[in-house]
């Protein structure tokens, strides 16, 4: 329903006010997209219509939940943005040039942003959604499911940042749709082992913006957008797959021996 919603949205705007092929989409486009279909709402109403107010009370709660281990608060800020930050590295010895990176003008650029992404979003995927997937399945198919469907909310989004490119933005749009998918087995492990805290998956999700943010090289081509995407994607599914093969699919929670929470 929030995904044909979203689509639906993102279509009126474009209608009423088109995306120049040069400039791209202006904030104008993103931001009603945001306000108007934000997963967080769709997130609230949907505990309400299922669990009552009781649903509602427990979401306040779990963004509430901040007693957990630092550990679990490093992995929800560092370490996606240390995987990005070696994706740099491994394009640097591809051959991409590091001259336009600005790490501290896209960190003053990135931190508002990333914290309204993080907010208007994570209540309804990991806030509702997830927890409902996690009694009925197990939590790496509960991740898949998660991620597929942020990724297909997210791909209109995607469309708007890269309509320049015209056809040659399809295989960089289908490379797109994996993003949210491995970004959601990390969550959904943070997720399980910081006692379903909803505080960390908004930290995980500002830590994600502002890091795709952070280290954005501009790309000149669809080509080397393309190439940008597949080495994130790489290097985060190969995180992804050490991670379920450390912890197991069923439940993804590391060993009691190493600690929980």
């Amino acid at each position: 329903m929030i995904v044909l919603w979203t689509w639906i949205v993102l279509a009126l705007i474009i209608a009423l006010n088109p995306i120049d092929p040069v400039q791209g989409p202006q904030f104008v486009h993103v931001a009603l997209v945001f306000f108007v279909a934000s997963p967080t709402v769709f997130g609230f109403v949907f505990a309400r219509l299922a669990d009552g107010k009781e649903g509602v009370r427990e979401l306040l709660q779990r963004a509430c939940r901040w007693r957990v281990s630092p550990i679990w608060y490093a992995a929800s800020l560092l370490l996606i943005p240390a995987l990005l930050g070696l994706g740099v590295l491994l394009r640097a010895w591809l051959g991409t040039s590091l001259e336009s990176l600005d790490l501290i003008g896209n960190l003053l650029f990135a931190v508002p942003i990333a914290m309204l992404a993080a907010v208007m979003e994570e209540f309804g995927w990991r806030g509702f959604l997830l927890p409902k997937l996690l009694e009925r399945t197990t939590a790496l198919r509960a991740a898949l499911l998660v991620g597929s469907v942020w990724a297909l909310w997210h791909a209109p989004i995607n469309y708007l940042g890269l309509a320049k490119y015209g056809v040659q933005a399809i295989p960089i749009m289908l490379v797109l749709l994996l993003m949210p998918i491995v970004q959601t087995v990390i969550m959904v492990w943070i997720h399980s082992n910081g006692k379903q805290s909803m505080l960390l998956m908004v930290l995980t999700h500002f830590s994600i913006t502002a890091g795709f943010i952070v280290f954005a090289i501009p790309a000149e081509t669809a080509g080397a957008e393309l190439e940008s995407n597949l080495v994130n994607v790489g290097v985060m599914l190969l995180a992804a797959l050490v991670i379920v093969l450390a912890t197991g699919a069923r439940t993804m929670v590391r060993s009691r021996k190493l600690g929980r929470g």
